[in-house]
């Protein structure tokens, strides 16, 4: 099912599957990170989430603050959630891509589940959900929404 409720993410929730997967929108301000990110716990939370796909290719560069609190904040909120594997599609920008596998070196404390990096969402997918019969169900209705948001608003500010 696809979820409308924040504005800066692309977001699909599969409730059998236990996933979420969700894109950074194009355009969107780099301030609506930390808030979208904290919707995004709250909601594994709520919806016993065990499996994450996450494309930030279309986040802007992110900053020493957005870094920090990553480590110091995100890391620890993740731990209070069911989330057992992430799978995080590295974005072509290089500095964010830098940032993104930084806990591969340098793991934070509180790191409760399994973090894989993929080029594209379709592996990364595939890993989540292997041979899950539904994948491909879930790929055509993000694709659909995807093609939506293309017509009707392609950037945050058209949202």
């Amino acid at each position: 099912m696809i979820v409308r409720d924040i504005s800066v993410i692309m977001l699909q929730h599969d409730a059998p599957a236990a996933l979420l997967r969700a894109a950074w929108r194009r355009g969107c301000r780099l301030p609506d990170f930390v808030p979208a990110l904290l919707q995004l716990v709250d909601f594994s939370r709520r919806h016993a989430v065990r499996h994450w796909l996450m494309n930030i290719d279309h986040l802007p560069p992110m900053g020493p603050a957005e870094q920090a609190w990553i480590m110091a904040s995100w890391f620890p909120a993740m731990a209070t959630t069911p989330v057992q594997h992430l799978a995080l599609v590295l974005p072509p920008d290089l500095h964010n891509r830098i940032v993104a596998t930084t806990p591969v070196f340098n793991p934070p404390p509180a790191m409760s589940f399994e973090l894989h990096f993929f080029p594209d969402d379709a592996t990364g997918l595939a890993w989540l959900l292997d041979d899950d019969p539904r994948r491909h169900e879930l790929w055509q209705e993000w694709e659909a929404e995807l093609a939506r948001l293309h017509r009707e608003a392609p950037d945050c500010a058209d949202a």
